[in-house]
């Protein structure tokens, strides 16, 4: 199976979850890389306000094609119980190139059905999911529901 995790972090812990997925899955990883600002509580707020409105962004393309994979494994912090604008940017402007999918969701409160929304965007079922709590990932205790998603994944 060939591989690619694509993730989008604000803070940096979706990123910390997405290349420990792609170490255990030794696999392609691409950051969605947004061109919007958003550092410091207002670009908070503002992020807040897009997921909630459920807008795009202009986000950079992609390094990597989701075409050439068997499976695209999406990551996405939680903002205001959805996905982040960028990451629904990366879905709508890739879902027809995408095979199969897989979700990850890194959140600080509730997730809600933060993946069930990705799916509904995607258009296609997810062959896995999975929502890792932000202070799991800052104690390291995030590996082994990674390596329980990974299994998930390759069924």
């Amino acid at each position: 199976m060939k591989a690619l995790v694509v993730y989008y972090s604000r803070t940096g812990t979706t990123r910390k979850v997405a290349e420990a997925i792609s170490k255990i899955l030794k696999c392609d990883i691409d950051e969605i890389v947004d061109t919007k600002n958003r550092n410091g509580p207002l670009g908070y707020m503002i992020s807040g306000r897009e997921a909630m409105r459920k807008q795009l962004t202009e986000i950079k393309k992609p390094k990597k094609n989701p075409k050439l994979y068997d499976v695209v494994i999406i990551g996405t912090p939680v903002w205001a119980f959805t996905m982040s604008s960028p990451v629904r940017t990366y879905i709508m402007q890739n879902k027809a190139l995408c095979k199969k999918v897989a979700f990850f969701c890194t959140h600080g409160g509730m997730p809600k059905t933060t993946c069930k929304d990705m799916e509904e965007v995607c258009g296609k079922k997810a062959t896995g999911s999975m929502y890792i709590h932000e202070s799991d990932v800052r104690k390291g205790e995030h590996i082994s529901k990674i390596k329980e998603f990974v299994k998930e994944i390759k069924k």
